[in-house]
C-alpha cells in the first residue's frame, strides 16, 4: 500500500492562530504552578449576567434540547432583526437575518456566499489574525491594506481604492477595530461606502465590538450609509457585548439573497446553532442592558490604566485605542537590544522575552500584519493587568 496522496493546499495556507498558540503555552505554564499573567485572548473576564443563564436553565428544564431550524428559533430570529432595526438603523426583517455559531462562523458564511475562487477581499491591516485565513478558505486571496501607526492606525482610504482590481469582490471591515482599537469615523466609513459603490464591491462588516466605545463615541454600522445597504453583510454576536464567549453564538445580517444561501450552507455545515445558547441570546437582547454599560466602563478604566502606566515608556510608541480591548504597542525601538533569550528583532522574540523572563504573555503584531507591535488585551481583571503592566515594565528595565 501507498502513501496517502497529500492534503489539500488551502488547508496548508491556514496557520495557527498565534493567539491561541501563546494561551496555550501561558495555560500550560500554569498548570506546573508557574505564576503567568495571560494578557492575550479578546474575552471579557466578567461572567454572564444571571438573567440569561437563567434562561437557559429554564429551556434545559423544559427539555429544549433538539434541533432547531438552521435559521435560528423564531424568538431570537426576530429579536435579533428588531436589534438591527432599534439599535443600528437597519431595517431588517427576519428574512434578512440568520444565528450562527459565534460571529466567527457568520464571517465564514458570508465570505463563502460572496466569494470565488480567484477573488480578492480587501482587508485593512493590522486585521484580526483570523480575516486572511477565513478569505483563504472562501478560494479568495486577501489582500492587506495597511495602515500607519504614525497615523493612528486610520484606514489608508487612498490605498483601499488604489488596490482594487478586476478580481476585487468585497472589503471586510472591522471597527471597533480588533487588534488596533481604532473607531471609524462617519466620514471613513462613507468613502469606504462610496469605493465599494464605484466598484460594485460587497462590504463584510464585523462589528462584533460595537459596545465597546471610548470617552463617548458613537458606532456607525456602514450599511446605514448611501450606497451600502444593499451590499453589505453585518456581522455580530454575544461573546464580547453579554460575556458569552464560550456560549458560541453569532448573527448576521444583509441582503435576503446572502443569508438564504448562508442558511443553505450552514445547513449542511453544523446546522442549527445550540438550543440552549439561542434561549440565552434572547434573553440577552430581551433582558436589561445596565450590565453592558457597566463593563465598557469598566473597560474604559482599564485602558486608561494600561496608558497611565506606558505611555511614558520611552522604548515603547503607544496610541490610545477608542475601543475594544486592546492596545497595540510600537515595539520596533526594542529591536536590536539583548534580552535572556538573546538579541530581539521580531515582535515574536519581544512576546518570547517577557514570556520568558517575566512570566506575562502578549501576542506578537506579525499575528495581526505588523512584525513591529505587540497586542496587549486589558480583558482580564484590574488586578492581573496591574501584575502584567509592572511585569513588562520590568522587563525592559533590564535589557542591554
Amino acid at each position: 500500500m501507498g502513501a496517502l496522496k497529500s492534503l489539500s493546499r488551502r488547508a496548508g495556507k491556514i496557520e495557527e492562530s498565534q493567539t491561541m498558540a501563546f494561551t496555550a503555552r501561558a495555560l500550560d505554564l500554569r498548570r506546573e504552578g508557574v505564576d503567568v499573567v495571560i494578557m492575550t485572548a479578546g474575552e471579557p473576564d466578567f461572567p454572564t449576567a444571571d438573567h440569561i443563564k437563567a434562561a437557559a436553565k429554564e429551556a434545559l428544564d423544559q427539555n429544549f434540547t433538539r434541533y432547531t431550524s438552521v435559521q435560528g428559533i423564531p424568538e431570537i430570529v426576530q429579536a435579533i432583526a428588531e436589534k438591527f432595526r432599534t439599535v443600528n438603523a437597519l431595517p431588517y426583517t427576519e428574512r434578512n437575518v440568520m444565528v450562527t455559531t459565534g460571529a466567527k462562523q457568520a464571517l465564514t458564511n458570508a465570505l463563502l456566499a460572496i466569494c470565488e475562487e480567484g477573488d480578492e477581499v480587501e482587508i485593512p491591516y493590522p486585521s484580526w489574525v483570523s480575516y486572511p485565513s477565513l478569505v483563504t478558505l472562501a478560494g479568495a486571496t486577501p489582500v492587506p491594506i495597511p495602515s500607519s501607526r504614525a497615523n493612528g492606525f486610520r484606514p489608508d482610504l487612498h490605498a483601499m481604492r488604489k488596490a482594487v482590481t478586476r478580481k476585487t469582490k468585497a472589503i471586510l471591515l472591522n471597527s471597533p477595530n480588533n487588534p488596533t482599537g481604532v473607531v471609524y469615523t462617519q466620514d471613513e466609513l462613507a468613502e469606504i461606502a462610496a469605493i465599494a459603490e464605484a466598484h460594485n464591491l460587497y462590504i463584510v462588516s464585523d462589528e462584533i465590538y460595537e459596545e465597546m466605545l471610548f470617552d463617548g463615541r458613537r458606532h456607525i454600522s456602514i450599511a446605514t450609509l448611501p450606497g451600502a445597504f444593499d451590499r453589505t453583510v453585518t456581522v455580530n454576536g454575544f461573546s464580547k457585548t453579554y460575556a458569552m464567549t464560550g456560549w458560541r453564538i453569532g448573527y448576521m445580517g444583509g441582503p435576503e439573497e446572502i443569508i438564504q444561501s448562508a442558511i443553505r450552507m450552514q445547513g449542511q455545515v453544523t446546522s442549527s446553532v445550540n438550543s440552549i445558547s439561542q434561549k440565552a441570546g434572547l434573553a440577552a437582547l430581551r433582558g436589561p442592558q445596565e450590565r453592558v454599560r457597566e463593563m465598557t466602563l469598566e473597560f474604559q478604566r482599564r485602558r486608561d490604566a494600561v496608558w497611565e502606566a506606558l505611555h511614558t515608556v520611552r522604548e515603547l510608541d503607544v496610541v490610545k485605542p477608542e475601543g475594544a480591548m486592546f492596545y497595540f504597542i510600537g515595539v520596533q525601538r526594542l529591536f536590536g537590544r539583548t534580552g535572556t533569550s538573546g538579541t530581539l528583532s521580531s515582535s515574536y522574540d519581544v512576546v518570547e522575552y517577557l514570556l520568558d523572563s517575566q512570566h506575562v504573555v502578549l501576542v506578537p503584531g506579525s499575528a495581526f500584519g505588523d512584525d513591529d507591535c505587540v497586542r496587549i488585551s486589558f480583558a482580564c481583571s484590574m488586578e492581573d493587568l496591574q501584575n502584567g503592566l509592572q511585569r513588562i515594565k520590568r522587563g525592559l528595565a533590564v535589557l542591554q
